[in-house]
């Protein structure tokens, strides 16, 4: 069975989209760990409030701590495709340029 995936990336057709399955996402990693992985599609990554949910996150924390579970073995009991199911990490725009 095809394994969920993260998305990170702002909706517009000039930025790149990056898929992020379980396995290149460590559950220790924290949101800095993650966003220094996203930089090759993005350079100014840092220029970016991560959200999920509506929600800030802590890029000191990870995506458990910030309350983004991985609910693959939930979809596995319940016998339901988990690729129906992507939690989507959004991106909003600071306008500092910042790059790391």
């Amino acid at each position: 069975m095809l394994r969920r995936g993260l998305v990170a990336g702002p909706e517009f057709e000039y930025f790149q989209r990056r898929y992020f399955t379980p396995a290149e996402v460590g559950t220790l990693e924290s949101m800095w760990e993650i966003l220094h992985r996203y930089l090759p599609y993005n350079a100014h990554a840092a220029s970016y409030t991560w959200k999920y949910e509506g929600k800030n996150l802590n890029m000191d924390h990870t995506l458990e701590e910030n309350g983004i579970r991985d609910e693959e073995e939930e979809f596995d009991f319940l016998n339901m495709d988990g690729a129906l199911h992507t939690p989507a990490i959004l991106l909003y725009f600071n306008d500092d340029l910042t790059e790391l």
